[in-house]
């Protein structure tokens, strides 16, 4: 190992520990601050030159990231996702109903939209319904981040490593959706009942019975702006579907709605929090730079995976070595590192559902082991600070068990042909 790899390698666990300390860090540093702090020293170091760390910012994620913070901020000011957190608890009927509600929505939506959208749109509208039934925050926010991963999972479209595979598979989208949608919802199931066994007790204290919110809270409604963006955000959702590059469809809905919106641009991007794309960028280059000096030890390991992939022995080894790998490197360039290997293997058009599956419910384990997570985590810091340890007392029951039932199920499929 020479001096640059272990230069990336430092680097890359000072950022990790930085994140994990959060408010607890030594100087004071939250977690944009330790991407930018990892980013600028990738650089300096010498582990990337500026070229390459310019190359490892994906500026598609953070386009899509700064379009939709655009399109929620009307969203919120027009009182459109406070009237929404009112109508998801009067329905829910009461503190577990609603907690069931959250996973369904959450996993559901992020199977259309990509589940760090999701993340966006919907943080704001639980911590609106938590305080309004006085309810803890917490379990429905680990709901909401979770279950956004999990159900990200079910089309190529619900994350961009899913799309990676989608366009180095051959699998359409309707084929690959059919088979990994049961997938889904299974493991949305798992992840409820765990979050739902975890939490019980907060929940059985907190109230009883959901019937008249308290509207003190609720911002003015303006239904002209509401009306605005429901139609901005059907046309966003239409484009998805229809397969439009979706940080471009993103960022136009958000600069349609900056013209439509007859309000002062300023007080938009007022509320955009860029903290949150400075914390990505610098992640970025952080991963981007161990990616480059680290991605031979994961050809080199390659070798030691069971051969005989299409075994339950041979899935769980590789299902296995995904999670470990998503979790060191991230699951974007973990998944670029592999899909060349994989399109060789015999059995690649099931690996290619495992991969997904796989590395998608990896996230699930840590804070730091999705965008979804930190997104949430980031965006809920004010009210609700989600701790690493926090969100890990849940990641290790449901990341083993969802990924035990995605195992068992792509097994299934295996022997009945249908991968």
């Amino acid at each position: 190992m020479d001096s640059k790899q272990v230069l990336a390698i430092a680097i890359f666990s000072l950022v990790y520990l930085i994140i994990l300390a959060g408010e607890n860090s030594p100087r004071k540093l939250d977690r944009p601050a330790a991407g930018l702090l990892g980013g600028v020293l990738m650089v300096l170091c010498g582990v990337l030159n500026r070229s390459q760390a310019l190359n490892a910012i994906d500026f598609g994620t953070l386009t899509l990231l700064l379009g939709m913070m655009i399109v929620t901020v009307p969203a919120t000011a027009s009182g459109l996702l406070d009237r929404m957190a009112i109508r998801l608890t009067e329905r829910s009927g009461n503190a577990r109903g609603l907690l069931l509600m959250v996973c369904l929505a959450a996993g559901c939506l992020s199977a259309l939209f990509v589940n760090d959208t999701i993340c966006l749109i919907m943080t704001p509208m639980i911590l609106a319904a938590a305080r309004s039934e006085r309810l803890p925050a917490e379990p429905y926010l680990l709901a909401l981040a979770t279950s956004a991963n999990v159900g990200s999972l079910m089309t190529i479209t619900g994350n961009p490593q899913n799309m990676l595979i989608g366009q180095s598979s051959g699998w359409m989208w309707s084929a690959f959706a059919i088979r990994m949608i049961p997938v889904g919802i299974v493991c949305l199931i798992i992840n409820w009942a765990v979050l739902d066994r975890i939490y019980s007790r907060q929940l059985k204290r907190a109230t009883a019975t959901i019937q008249s919110p308290d509207r003190s809270w609720e911002r003015p409604y303006n239904r002209k702006l509401a009306r605005r963006t429901l139609i901005v955000m059907a046309g966003l959702l239409i484009a998805f579907l229809f397969g439009a590059p979706m940080d471009l469809a993103a960022i136009t809905a958000g600069a349609a709605l900056l013209v439509w919106a007859n309000k002062p641009p300023a007080e938009t991007f007022a509320a955009v929090d860029w903290s949150l794309l400075v914390f990505f960028a610098g992640l970025f280059i952080v991963v981007g730079g161990v990616t480059k000096m680290e991605s031979g030890v994961i050809t080199h390991l390659l070798p030691m995976i069971n051969h005989h992939t299409a075994s339950a022995e041979g899935l769980t080894d590789f299902s296995i070595f995904s999670v470990i790998g998503s979790n060191l490197f991230s699951n974007v360039p973990f998944v670029m590192i592999l899909r060349g290997w994989v399109s060789h293997m015999r059995h690649a058009p099931l690996l290619w559902l495992m991969l997904a599956a796989s590395s998608t419910l990896a996230g699930n384990l840590t804070l730091v082991g999705s965008v979804a997570n930190l997104i949430v985590a980031q965006r809920a810091n004010a009210e609700c600070p989600l701790s690493f340890w926090k969100f890990i007392k849940v990641g290790v029951l449901t990341t083993p068990l969802t990924v035990l039932a995605s195992v068992i199920m792509l097994w299934l499929y295996g022997r009945l042909g249908w991968a």
